[in-house]
Parts: structure tokens; sequence; C-alpha cells
């Protein structure tokens, strides 16, 4: 997988780890709409322990955001800031 130049540098920056960027690349790609987790797990080949540290670790670095999902409650929909 190619990481565009603005990933790697945000990389830098924030000190990501491999598995970060590629969840928040893939999270970028996949739109202003959001994913939810299960999603997630079906684009990348990590294992789900792995999606969610990604996810909890972006958040409290404030890249991307987390909201409710309508549909299903008991799920959250994460969106890239």
């Amino acid at each position: 997988m190619e990481l565009s130049q603005d990933l790697r540098y945000e990389s830098k920056l924030h000190k990501l780890t491999k598995s970060q960027m590629i969840v928040l690349d893939t999270l970028r790609s996949q739109g202003t709409d959001g994913v939810t987790p299960k999603q997630l797990l079906d684009e990348v080949t990590f294992a789900p322990r792995t999606v969610r540290y990604a996810l909890r670790k972006l958040l409290k670095k404030q890249l991307i955001k987390r909201y409710p999902c309508l549909s299903d409650m008991r799920q959250w929909i994460y969106v890239p800031l």
C-alpha cells in the first residue's frame, strides 16, 4: 500500500505506527460519511484488536472523531478530521 506524502509527514508529526497510518488512510479514502469498525475490518487485513487499538490511539491524538450509529446504537461511526 502506497502512502501519500501528506500522510507520511503527518505520521512523523504525530508519531503514528504503521497500523495507525493504514487505518487513518483507509478512513480518509472512505469519505466523510464515516465507517464502523466492522466495515473497517473488511478493508484492512489486521486483527480486530489491532484495529480497535489504532482507532483508540487516533481518537486520543484527535485525528478522528466518533459518532453513535443511528441505525445500530451498539456501534460507533468513525470519521477522519
